[in-house]
């Protein structure tokens, strides 16, 4: 396969398509618009409307503005903003889903962040000596969170627990490359860290 193919591939398996929001704003126009087409057809057989008459209806688009209590249609409006600015993000930033492209050779790997969650925390837990339950590794998108437990006792610090975290990710080649925040948590604190 060429550069280009794979690039697309792992872009599309990297990222979601949005299908979802696509569908229900998609069925949200048709019901409006089934519903227009309904009143109109209505209205032209003389029968009474469903809700609102296609006149009444744009009459009172038309006096929105001046309608009572103000407050009430300015959040009604802020409301409506609202749902257009999240749309119009949904619709220009890309959907990421949770896997990261490995190295960058003739042949794409795409892993889930769970795996290499997974063998960052081995990896952690076998170079500081740690117990099964004592690392735990949350994988982002461009963060990966570092958190140890040792047992009583123990020292590590968080330049070790980063440094074998750095290491380990560093061999596998991310794209996009991550940041490593390391965490050493006491076994007797609650959520303190040092």
């Amino acid at each position: 396969m060429s550069n280009a193919v794979l690039q697309r591939v792992v872009r599309r398996e990297t990222h979601s398509p949005r299908t979802v929001i696509t569908v229900v704003v998609l069925v949200i126009i048709i019901a409006a618009a089934a519903y227009v087409g309904t009143e109109l057809v209505l209205r032209l057989l003389g029968a009474g409307p469903l809700l609102a008459a296609p006149g009444a209806a744009l009459t009172w688009l038309a006096d929105l503005p001046d309608l009572e209590p103000v407050a009430g249609v300015g959040a009604a409006g802020a409301v409506v903003a609202l749902v257009g600015i999240v749309l119009v993000w949904f619709a220009l930033a890309p959907g990421r889903l949770s896997k990261h492209q490995l190295g960058d050779s003739t042949h794409s790997v795409v892993v889930d962040n769970g795996v290499i969650a997974s063998a960052v925390a081995e990896r952690v837990r076998r170079e500081l000596d740690l117990s099964k339950d004592g690392v735990v590794v949350g994988i982002g998108h461009r963060s990966a969170d570092v958190t140890v437990r040792p047992e009583p006792g123990q020292v590590v610090t968080s330049d070790e627990v980063r440094a074998a975290a750095q290491d380990e990710l560093a061999g596998y080649g991310l794209a996009p490359a991550v940041r490593v925040r390391a965490r050493v948590q006491h076994r007797a604190e609650t959520g303190g860290s040092k």
